[in-house]
């Protein structure tokens, strides 16, 4: 299923979005988040940039050279 694909990047986006949904969610007591839609649009392009990041540029995975290592 996630063959070819970067764990740390996956681990990565899903605590920034985890973080900023958060952020997003924290209000004045009595008082609804008020934000214009492009705030809550952060999450899933965020999400998308920071994997591409790890896929395609970075191209380093933390987690599968310490498996690698482990076995070695």
């Amino acid at each position: 299923m996630l063959k070819g694909r970067n764990i740390t990047g996956i681990i990565v986006s899903i605590t920034y979005c985890l973080v900023l949904y958060e952020i997003l969610l924290r209000a004045p007591k009595g008082e609804s988040p008020n934000h214009p839609l492009w705030h809550y649009m952060m999450i899933p392009i965020g999400a998308i940039v920071i994997c591409f990041i790890f896929d395609h540029i970075i191209k380093f995975d933390f987690f599968k050279n310490a498996k690698d290592s482990n076995e070695k």
